[in-house]
């Protein structure tokens, strides 16, 4: 929060960030309209000022009623939805992916569909040409239904999935070779259970213990989290005590995620995420051999808050580190969204997640603080983190997924370079090598096998 620049009296907390200056509602009005700003994307001003009735004072429309049918193409899917909602809402509910990077806010312009039968109410929005509007193009968050419409999928957009899915086949020829054994982090271990007797009375928990050493599993350093206990019971038994039992592998223990039925089991997937500062890009892998399905990319929507590392700890002090992180798992999530919908996956396939990034990147993704990174003597909150869950992170894909995020040995020298070094495998040769990573922030690793 802070004072409006023409009205100090009042406190506001629309604040323009090219010219740091707070603009209360009445003043709502961007200052340098004509010129490049490159906060445009993520200025609220800006959006508030150009979508036209949408200061908080505005009298809202009355609720419509009723309900509609919303038809997708080239999908041919169709869905019945409240009147009144946005046709973002629609595509997510008939499961038809849009990238809406933004989460729906109107400022990423990505969610664009044509319009070609029925009526919506549109906001005002500078994210669609002229030329585009002629065309009955609409933005798919800023688009409430208001009759029974069908809705095309530009034709861009479906080249766009199969580009996705072709650099994946691409990726896949490069990477041959390289990976002799798939070790993934998440395991689906089939077992078959006793039934409980009067004369074997042991708990569920173990009982399934018991199945997964029959199994080969130590579960001398086995836990169990509360959530899967509360399950336990109901899921042994309504699957005649045939389950498959989803273990997260760690250095010194292991965990005991979800206890699913055993068969019906979809193909597990994996995610590679660059997260640079400047783009992230996203590799879709299926963990039953290792093959790229998808690579899909996008530029960092925190970009908008500064160039570089420092800039983005700059804005973090003052706009805190959630929306920082916002900004880059919106940018994550919709690369995850393209790549599964090229390969015509599902989000809940993901059960592996490996992250590499500069340390900056991957506090601002994590809500950590980086404020001392930029601070003598320059140290992160952490360098190498544990295996973590999906669900606590804020991912689109498994809530049980594994992630793995690739340490940093320094606080600008990161896992991004470190993921690098082990692609090249210079560290096990003998000859000296040297190895640079020229990006928006730039690290070098010189050694060989004895020293780096």
């Amino acid at each position: 929060m802070g004072k409006c620049k023409n009205h100090p009296d009042r406190e506001t907390s629309l604040r323009c960030m090219k010219h740091e200056i707070y603009l209360c509602e009445e003043c709502l009005k961007c200052l340098d309209p004509e010129i490049y700003c490159k906060f445009r994307t993520s200025c609220p001003i800006w959006f508030m000022d150009n979508r036209g009735g949408s200061k908080i004072d505005d009298k809202k429309e009355p609720a419509e009623t009723g309900s509609y049918q919303v038809q997708f193409q080239p999908e041919n899917r169709s869905i019945t939805v409240p009147a009144g909602t946005t046709l973002l809402k629609a595509a997510q509910d008939a499961d038809v992916h849009l990238n809406a990077s933004c989460n729906g806010k109107g400022v990423c312009g990505k969610c664009k569909l044509i319009l070609e039968t029925g009526n919506v109410n549109q906001q005002p929005t500078v994210l669609l040409s002229d030329d585009e509007k002629s065309k009955n193009y609409v933005l798919a968050c800023m688009s409430t239904i208001q009759s029974d419409i069908q809705v095309r999928i530009p034709e861009q957009t479906l080249e766009k999935k199969m580009k996705i899915a072709g650099m994946g086949k691409e990726a896949t020829k490069r990477l041959r070779g390289l990976i002799h054994e798939i070790n993934p982090m998440l395991k689906r271990i089939p077992v078959e259970l006793c039934e409980p007797t009067i004369d074997d009375p042991i708990s569920d928990l173990d009982r399934l213990y018991r199945g997964l050493r029959k199994n080969g599993v130590d579960t001398g350093c086995l836990h169990t989290g509360l959530k899967v206990m509360r399950e336990l019971s109901t899921a042994v038994r309504d699957q005649n005590w045939h389950v498959t039992a989803s273990v997260v592998e760690k250095n010194c223990s292991a965990e005991i995620v979800g206890i699913t039925s055993g068969e019906d089991i979809p193909r597990p997937l994996g995610i590679a995420v660059d997260v640079g500062t400047t783009t992230i890009v996203v590799y879709l892998v299926d963990m039953t051999d290792g093959s790229i399905l998808a690579t899909a990319s996008g530029h960092n929507r925190q970009a908008a808050c500064g160039d570089d590392v420092i800039n983005r700890i700059i804005c973090a002090e003052k706009d805190g580190v959630k929306k920082l992180s916002i900004m880059v798992l919106g940018t994550m999530n919709g690369l995850i969204g393209d790549a599964l919908e090229s390969a015509h996956s599902k989000h809940h396939q993901i059960e592996n997640v490996v992250i590499s990034g500069n340390t900056t990147m991957t506090h601002l993704l994590m809500q950590i603080e980086p404020r001392n990174i930029r601070r003598e003597p320059y140290v992160p909150s952490v360098s190498a983190f544990p295996i973590l869950k999906a669900e606590n992170i804020g991912l689109a894909v498994n809530p049980m997924a594994a992630v793995f995020i690739m340490p940093g040995p320094a606080s600008y020298v990161g896992g991004d370079i470190v993921s690098g070094l082990i692609y090249s495998g210079f560290h096990r040769e003998e000859k000296i090598t040297l190895f640079i990573d020229v990006g928006t922030n730039g690290e070098i690793v010189l050694g060989n096998n004895e020293w780096l």
